[in-house]
């Protein structure tokens, strides 16, 4: 699973269609305040690349990912209760952040 958007990178570079993966969703039981609270966090990680193509060639994989620090990395409330999988909850996150716009699935 993936989708595409556009975004602007942390260095200010507008890109369109992007194609973006999660790569890794896992939850965590994270402590959130000084006085020690915890709670379960969902935290997934993204890879960005110019399209499909370059994510799919595996002699540029690696050297074509492009770098966003906005969209890289989130942690995002979990519910233990929750009955879909990490990633679809990751995906649906994603395609609500502000960071991006014009999301499409991929």
């Amino acid at each position: 699973m993936a989708i595409t958007a556009n975004m602007t990178t942390h260095e200010g570079i507008a890109l369109t269609d992007v194609y973006v993966r999660v790569t890794e969703a896992y939850v965590k039981k994270m402590v959130v305040d000084d006085d020690g609270t915890t709670a379960w966090k969902l935290v997934y990680d993204v890879l960005i690349y110019k399209d499909k193509a370059t994510r799919d060639d595996k002699t540029k994989e690696q050297s074509m990912r492009i770098s966003n620090r906005h969209i890289d990395q989130f942690k995002i409330n979990y519910s233990l209760d929750a009955t879909d999988n990490p990633f679809k909850l990751a995906y649906a996150d994603l395609k609500a952040n502000s960071n991006l716009s014009n999301v499409a699935d991929a």
